[in-house]
């Protein structure tokens, strides 16, 4: 029963990532000025493991990949200190045995609601989503480097260069 399940969850996950594009919103305004990002990537399920996929190679490669396109990449702390802590933040989760995965990449900062003047910590104005089946990781990191290739994308556009 219990495979049949799974079977059924990965049939239906897969028809929808088939058949839909990857969702994004994107802010172009919420994109200018930023000069400097930070990159948090959440802790790789157990799963992950499995198929070979570390929380250190996702990091590296959301580093890499920002510092190639010409972003400026800093540490934890001192992006903490960037006007609005602009920040990079992945999260991969997997079903148990790693049938599934779903990737979220997002760009994160602080924000002024303009109904009332509240500041708001780490709203999502900028995100990509993935959704695999049969995952490798390969593939994740592929599709990671997907996600912060089209952020780079975005935020070129509301940056061009002078």
């Amino acid at each position: 029963m219990r495979r049949r399940l799974i079977t059924i969850c990965i049939m239906t996950m897969s028809f929808i990532g088939l058949t839909s594009p990857p969702v994004w919103a994107q802010d172009p305004d919420g994109l200018k000025d930023i000069n400097a990002v930070y990159v948090i990537v959440e802790e790789v399920p157990e799963a992950a493991k499995t198929i070979g996929l570390t929380t250190e190679a996702l990091q590296t490669g959301v580093e890499l990949r920002l510092l190639l396109a010409g972003m400026s990449v800093t540490t934890l702390e001192d992006g903490h200190k960037l006007p609005g802590r602009p920040h990079i933040y992945v999260r991969v989760t997997l079903t148990k045995g790693a049938e599934v995965a779903s990737i979220q990449v997002d760009l994160e900062q602080d924000a002024v609601l303009d109904r009332n003047a509240e500041h708001a910590l780490s709203v999502m104005t900028w995100d990509m989503d993935y959704l695999l089946a049969n995952p490798t990781a390969q593939r994740i990191l592929d599709d990671v480097k997907d996600g912060v290739d089209k952020f780079m994308n975005a935020w070129l556009s509301a940056n061009p260069k002078k």
